[in-house]
């Protein structure tokens, strides 16, 4: 919104103490938080053998565990006031993993997990909610690189819809949102088809070998 007035303090999310400090200086200087939106995440976009322990590491540091540290920061406020929000920027490979990408997959399946579990610990918690938002791969420079078979069937998503969903989600506490809603056909396949089948689907649709010309920002 034109003149809103803004402030941002840089952390490491995966850095837990860091994480509590910089909590306590923006309620400080700027009061209580109540959305909270966990979007930090990086990929290194290698298979297992070729990971460095450290980026595997980083990965889950940030995409993972620094959620749980950024709201044990907040929602202990958002419960005592009965108001907010905790969001999380997921992806649809949290429920549908591809090779190249390792890391990142197993990240963002346990962040959908971190989500599923807080969204239903809070169902009897007035005034606070939970959504996380499950988007196909977003036209950003993370993913640079990155190609699918078929892009005119499954073109990458804007950036500016997404943020647009994400907010109609904390308006209408919607807990789970999927983009595009095709998506939606691949969770449905992937419980129904037997493993064959699945990986024929990988093959065909492109996405088994989508992450061998990936030039992603780490």
């Amino acid at each position: 919104m034109t003149g809103t007035e803004c402030h941002y303090f840089v952390c490491d999310v995966g850095n837990r103490e860091e994480v509590y400090q910089q909590a306590k200086v923006l309620r400080e200087k700027v009061g209580d938080v109540t959305i909270l939106v966990n979007n930090a995440a990086v990929v290194h976009g290698k298979t297992l053998m070729d990971s460095d322990d450290d980026a595997l590491l980083k990965t889950q540091h940030i995409n993972t565990l620094g959620q749980f540290w950024t709201t044990k920061a907040f929602l202990p406020r958002m419960l005592e006031l009965c108001n907010g929000h905790v969001v999380c920027i997921n992806s649809i490979l949290s429920l549908s993993s591809i090779p190249g990408a390792i890391d990142y997959c197993t990240s963002k399946a346990s962040s959908y997990a971190f989500m599923e579990s807080l969204t239903l610990g809070l169902l009897d918690c007035p005034g606070v909610g939970c959504s996380t938002v499950l988007p196909f791969h977003t036209d950003t420079e993370m993913f640079q690189g990155m190609r699918v078979r078929f892009p005119k069937l499954f073109p990458p998503l804007n950036p500016e819809m997404v943020a647009e969903r994400t907010v109609e989600a904390v308006r209408t506490n919607t807990a789970f949102v999927v983009l595009p809603w095709t998506m939606h056909f691949l969770v449905i396949l992937k419980s129904l088809l037997p493993q064959a089948a699945l990986e024929e689907i990988h093959k065909f649709s492109g996405s088994y070998t989508c992450m061998n010309t990936f030039k992603g920002r780490t």
